[in-house]
């Protein structure tokens, strides 16, 4: 890193472990903390250094950048950056007409990934499950998923989406999937840049709630976060695409909203928070979905 007092230049060098999903967040944290400490208004991100990295840091990286309030430009992407839209702020299905969207997105079909999407959060009904439909059918056909993990999968996708449009008061929401055949998984990112998870306790008249923390505990409790007690909400869909992803499918599950980082896996159950009085403006969900479980039942995990 070195600035001239015109612009800041990050050459980090990068090399996401994948054991953890968190690993792909590191990077992108140590990012925000120099910019945020720079007096400079415009940042320069060279990728010349980038070895190995993950659909969690392309993704979060990207969404951050939108947000930060600086002028940011990069240089030296790698192919792999190249090849999922990052520079371009990924594929925007409402800038093109649905069935351009659909051949687009048609054409990754015989990858391990498709390019990040990044789509209007306020879309009308019609216009997200489309778009939804076209992704899940994507993802499911390039790993040969098995009807009963395409299920879940369609249901852990479907209500994360719910969440960005219903509740984050975000204008845009971001998702991204790449596939690992060898090991028999998927790492799925869905984001948006709203109100977080806080911001949506927040708006209930006598909440009590009032710190991010308090926030990621209460949605992994099913507290409501719509003051609606019948309805799959904020609250009772993190819990349930959790239980399913965790307990039915032992894959990992990580949030990243406000301050606050919770990580959920067979073998962990934490919650870090942000270094340097940092704070993420909306909500991250990170996935790995193993898709090789022939006993795995979705409807064991709908309540």
């Amino acid at each position: 890193m070195w600035e001239d007092g015109n612009y800041m230049v990050l050459n980090e060098y990068i090399n996401v472990s994948d054991d953890r999903l968190i690993n792909g967040l590191i990077p992108v944290i140590q990012i925000m903390s120099k910019t945020e400490k720079s007096r400079d208004e415009d940042l320069v991100i060279d990728f010349s250094y980038t070895q190995f990295i993950s659909p969690v840091f392309a993704l979060s990286l990207i969404v951050y950048l939108s947000s930060c309030g600086k002028k940011v430009s990069v240089t030296n992407l790698n192919e792999y950056l190249n090849t999922v839209r990052f520079n371009n702020g990924g594929i925007h299905p409402d800038l093109m007409r649905r069935s351009e969207f659909i051949a687009s997105m048609e054409g990754y079909s015989q990858k391990t990934y498709i390019p990040i999407v990044n789509f209007p959060a306020n879309a009308d009904s019609d216009e997200k499950d489309v778009m939804s439909t076209v992704v899940e059918n994507i993802i499911i056909h390039q790993s040969n998923i098995a009807p009963n993990v395409a299920q879940g999968l369609k249901y852990i996708i479907e209500e994360t989406l719910d969440n960005i449009t219903e509740h984050s008061e975000s204008d845009r929401g971001y998702i991204f999937a790449q596939a690992y055949p060898k090991k028999e998984y998927l790492d799925l990112c869905i984001a948006d840049r709203g109100i977080t998870l806080l911001g949506s306790y927040q708006r209930i008249a006598g909440n009590e709630i009032t710190t991010d923390l308090e926030a990621i505990k209460a949605a992994q409790r099913r507290i409501s976060s719509k003051n609606l007690p019948d309805t799959e909400n904020r609250g009772f869909g993190i819990y349930t695409s959790k239980k399913m992803l965790i307990e039915g499918l032992n894959g990992q599950y990580m949030m990243l909203s406000g301050e606050c980082i919770y990580l959920k896996s067979s073998s962990e159950d934490r919650i870090y928070t942000l270094p340097d009085g940092l704070r993420w403006n909306g909500t991250i969900i990170a996935l790995r979905i193993p898709y090789k479980k022939e006993k795995f039942d979705y409807i064991n995990y709908i309540e």
